[in-house]
């Protein structure tokens, strides 16, 4: 079942989306928070984009294994994550967090993220990647960073991108690439 609400002002999620749920197009309103028992977990699709969120609980999205595509693009106020916000999510293959104000990503953020396939983390204010942040993504085949504040990158950033394509990293401010 496919529920699209797009475009309604709604500054909460709705209450009564049925629990078969597996596509939900929630786009373009003004909601400010995600908390556990919103959603069900038979959820594959949600798009959340250009919204208000500022807070994501980081339970919001726990027992979601067949959650496929989590689009949580344009929602300026976000700025923070929990290192756990996306455990779990073994069936994700794309994940959009771009124009959401993140300064940083916590380390851990994507673990067990193996099917991961698109990662898409442009128009931030991302100063710095740890080392190994995306360690687990080995079937990942398009990052995008480009129009962050990225200034230096470290010799194991990009570790464990075996299958990587398209790495867009443009308008940054680069200054060095350190290699041990």
């Amino acid at each position: 079942m496919t529920v699209s609400c797009q475009a309604h002002n709604f500054v909460t999620i709705p209450e009564g989306i049925p629990e078969d749920s597996e596509r939900i197009f929630l786009q373009n309103n003004q909601i400010t928070l995600l908390l556990r028992g919103h959603f069900s977990p038979s959820m594959v699709t949600l798009w959340i984009y250009s919204n208000n969120i500022t807070f994501i609980d980081p339970n919001t999205f726990e027992g979601f294994v067949n959650l496929e595509e989590l689009d949580l693009g344009d929602n300026r106020y976000l700025r923070a994550l929990a290192a756990d916000t996306f455990q779990g999510l073994v069936k994700l293959h794309a994940l959009y967090l771009y124009k959401c104000g993140l300064s940083s990503l916590p380390s851990g953020i994507f673990g067990g993220l193996h099917n991961l396939q698109y990662l898409y983390l442009q128009d931030n204010h991302i100063e710095f990647l740890q080392d190994d942040i995306f360690v687990d993504l080995v079937n990942l085949s398009h990052l995008f960073l480009h129009g962050n504040k990225l200034w230096s990158l470290h010799q194991n950033t990009f570790r464990g991108l075996i299958n990587l394509d398209r790495l867009l990293i443009h308008q940054n401010q680069l200054q060095w690439i350190h290699r041990d």
